[in-house]
């Protein structure tokens, strides 16, 4: 585990905003994918994003014990979607950097 003194509140948004777009991506690739897999293979695909919920609940933990004094809109750091609309200003960047990891990674292999 990281030392509190190195990680920031940017690199838990940065971090939460791409944990978003992931969870995102594995919920709807779950969906289109169901018809066209065995229900065992869909039962692995469930369990890999179970896992990445876990991932998520544990990188909350570690912002919430870094920095104690932080709002309870924080919550929405690591959990909300990306195409829903805002339920406060955090998770409202959230979604913007969300996009922005998204983005990136188009821009990192086509350009």
């Amino acid at each position: 585990m990281l030392v509190k003194s190195n990680r920031t509140i940017d690199e838990y948004k940065r971090a939460g905003a791409a944990m978003r777009l992931l969870r995102s991506v594995a919920g709807q690739a779950l969906v289109d994918v169901s018809g066209v897999i065995s229900s065992r293979d869909q039962d692995v695909l469930e369990r890999a994003i179970n896992i990445i919920e876990d991932i998520c609940s544990h990188a909350e933990d570690n912002m919430f014990h870094d920095f104690p004094k932080l709002p309870n809109d924080f919550i929405d750091v690591f959990y909300g979607e990306v195409d829903d609309e805002p339920r406060n200003e955090v998770d409202r960047e959230q979604i913007e950097r969300a996009r922005k990891v998204a983005d990136e990674l188009f821009e990192r292999k086509y350009h």
